[in-house]
């Protein structure tokens, strides 16, 4: 199974030091995207940032990733097989709230102890997740309507 691990533009050295450690040596074809991080993997490929991301998504099996909003929905949009790690390392916990709402509604799966990825990984193999539908948001229309009767009063 090929899994690419992104933590995005924050470094998340915690979580690619575990999977980096716990499976080595298993089978299992592991990519880390780890921004500025500090932990350097030794045991599977790694690269710091990519203007080509979008190669990596579609050459993985699953992507396990931070709790980042427009990583998630790049993910969601592309039909991936997605885990959401929130990085409580971060100063601020919004990360929690938008991997909660996606393990809730069936769209990932979501792990907040790192031991359990083992399993998670196996249960996202199998899990079906449920479809995310983008929905374009387009208010131009209203915005100029609104706008043009603000300058007619």
């Amino acid at each position: 199974m090929r899994i690419l691990v992104t933590v995005g533009t924050t470094r998340f050295d915690s979580l690619i030091k575990y999977l980096d450690e716990t499976f080595a040596g298993l089978d299992f074809e592991f990519t880390f995207q780890i921004a500025d991080g500090k932990y350097e993997p030794v045991n599977f490929p790694f690269f710091t940032y990519s203007s080509d991301i979008n190669t990596y998504y579609k050459e993985s099996d699953l992507v396990i990733c931070h709790a980042g909003a427009g990583t998630i929905y790049k993910l969601l949009e592309s039909r991936k097989k997605v885990i959401i790690v929130p990085n409580t390392e971060r100063t601020d916990n919004h990360q929690l709230d938008i991997a909660k709402y996606m393990g809730a509604n069936g769209y990932a799966v979501t792990v907040k102890d790192f031991t359990l990825l083992p399993e998670s990984i196996q249960k996202a193999s199998h899990f079906d997740f449920r479809i995310f539908e983008k929905h374009d948001f387009d208010k131009t229309r209203e915005i100029i309507s609104f706008c043009l009767g603000k300058l007619e009063n």
